[in-house]
This record gives structure tokens, sequence and C-alpha cells, in this order.
């Protein structure tokens, strides 16, 4: 039962952590392009950071949430 809690529990919080960890990420990569470039990002250029980003940030919330989940279950439910 606590692992299908575990896995659940760690796949939501993934999901919730997602959003905003896109958003932050393809901010900074924005702005890092703007800098490189010394110009606006056109919205091409634009659409294909997102989509870089948008695996990363996948990836990053989805790790984050497991290994987070699993420090707190080992610390909440290592007796039980």
């Amino acid at each position: 039962m606590q692992l299908a809690w575990y896995g659940l529990s760690s796949l939501l919080f993934g999901i919730i952590l997602f959003f905003p960890v896109r958003k932050l990420m393809l901010a900074m990569n924005i702005n890092r392009q703007q800098r490189k470039l010394q110009r606006e990002v056109t919205d091409e250029e634009r659409e294909i950071l997102r989509r870089k980003v948008t695996v990363w940030a996948a990836g990053l919330a989805v790790t984050f949430a497991f290994l987070y989940n699993r420090f707190l279950f080992f610390k909440f439910f290592a007796g039980t």
C-alpha cells in the first residue's frame, strides 16, 4: 500500500511542480538568449526554447518529486 501511495503522490507532486519549473526555466533561457544575441527573441526561437525546456522541466520536476518523497517516506514511515 505504501509503495502505491509513494508512486502516486510522487507523480502528482511532479506534475504540480512541472508548471512553475517550466516557466522559471523558460524565462531564464529566454533572458540568456537575449543577452547572447543582444536582441529580442523571435516567436520561432521562443517556441524552440519552450520545447527544449519542457523536456528538461518534466525530468527535473519528476526526479525531484520522487527523491523528496523518498526522503519523507523514510523519515516518517521507517518504523512501520
